[in-house]
């Protein structure tokens, strides 16, 4: 019992001084001493204008760390437009135990609150961040400790990309992203949610122009999630990711599925993997993503559809097989590829169990009789065949309906 109670007396002692080190260092350290160290640190691996406006604060629990204020990251000198990036307030923690007596780095959790990320591409081509990757590359070294990243959290944020080449102009709003603990050639987690907008302009110039993408005004909500992903590198393979499981939603939409990609020595990527899709109503989702499309006879047509299928990508050539897709009262099934070289063409063997033309007549004072899209299937430099098990055409039905399309 007395040698409990000694011990119990010096891990209290401990425990005591430990606590009253931390409030004396708190009250005797002032953090801001430091800032114009860290902006000159940062400014010279960056080679870019670095400020902290906010104030600097050590915290100690649970975790040896700092919250720092507003922040930004500017441009190259000479170069104009927003700052790269700026924040409202981001916190670090380290833990100290690991690093000083295994020297392994484990980093706590990251957290950086409204932090807005412009990025810019110029008329030639060249980038708003070419500089910091060429630096990155230049001045990356093996690091003495291990590292670990418990996680990142980026909380209210945005994201805008402009391309003064054809004025594309992308942003993300209202940005939330939190990956998880990433330990060594382990799996990590990452989801993220969004509201994105979109005005990517045709090459004439003109955003109304057929082949654009131009999301409506309060833009569309897009979420990702990836439970579980791993990213190693090995010998002759420089990178491998691999997620049994991802999701994404797009408005009411939802696609989920696999992935398995390398990318070799060479540069070559290579993936296959899985993918299902769910649409309560196309109409409704062409309507949220700004295509309309016309009204039709039957107001119940373009409402659900679902897809299911395997796919795989090697050498510039995408094979979806076998494929399975159900729209409105049709089913399709087969295979469909795509080749991008020289010129994106595509092969494919479908078959469709029942199709009612009629459903798909737009409302006219004069319609036309229905007539199969051999001419837009041509266009897209489309070779297969179209099956149809039954085809109705106006008062006429008909079975076993064969199309070769070259």
């Amino acid at each position: 019992m007395r040698v409990a109670r000694w011990i119990l007396g010096i891990t209290g002692a401990v425990v005591l001084l430990a606590v009253g080190a931390a409030l004396l260092a708190a009250l005797v350290i002032n953090p801001d001493r430091y800032r114009g160290s860290i902006e000159n640190a940062v400014r010279r691996q960056t080679g870019r204008p670095f400020a902290l406006a906010g104030h600097l604060r050590l915290t100690w629990y649970p975790w040896l760390g700092m919250r720092i204020g507003a922040a930004r990251l500017g441009n190259p000198p000479g170069a104009a437009g927003p700052d790269l990036l700026d924040w409202q307030s981001a916190e670090l923690h380290v833990r100290l135990l690991p690093l000083l007596l295994h020297h392994q780095l484990e980093v706590g959790r990251i957290r950086i609150v409204r932090a807005d990320i412009h990025l810019h591409r110029g008329p030639g081509g060249e980038s708003s961040w070419d500089d910091l990757i060429a630096r990155l590359r230049r001045g990356g070294t093996a690091s003495p400790w291990a590292i670990t990243w418990v996680g990142l959290d980026l909380e209210k944020s945005s994201l805008d990309y402009l391309d003064a080449r054809n004025l594309e102009h992308v942003s993300l709003a209202d940005w939330q992203l939190s990956v998880g603990p990433w330990p060594p050639a382990q799996p990590l987690s990452i989801s993220t949610s969004f509201v994105l907008r979109a005005n990517t302009p045709s090459a004439h110039g003109s955003s109304a122009a057929a082949g654009t993408l131009q999301l409506p005004p309060d833009g569309v909500r897009v979420s990702l999630d990836v439970p579980r992903m791993q990213v190693t590198t090995a010998a002759g393979s420089p990178i491998d990711v691999s997620a049994p499981r991802w999701s994404v939603r797009v408005a009411d939409a939802k696609l989920a599925g696999a992935i398995d990609a390398s990318r070799d020595a060479a540069g070559h990527l290579q993936a296959s993997g899985s993918l299902t899709a769910a649409v309560p109503s196309l109409r409704q989702l062409a309507g949220t993503l700004g295509f309309g499309l016309p009204q039709l006879e039957d107001p119940a047509t373009l409402r659900g559809l679902s897809l299911s299928g395997k796919w795989s990508y090697r050498d510039g050539a995408l094979e979806v097989k076998p494929l399975t897709a159900k729209l409105d009262s049709t089913t399709l099934t087969g295979w469909a590829a795509c080749s991008a070289s020289p010129q994106p063409s595509w092969t494919f063997a479908l078959r469709a169990d029942q199709v009612d033309f009629g459903r798909y007549l737009t409302q006219a004072k004069e319609q036309k009789p229905p007539a199969f899209p051999l001419s837009a299937l041509q266009a897209l430099h489309a070779e297969g065949t179209l099956e149809l098990e039954r085809a109705r055409i106006g008062g006429t039905t008909l079975k076993d309906v064969r199309l070769q399309v070259q």
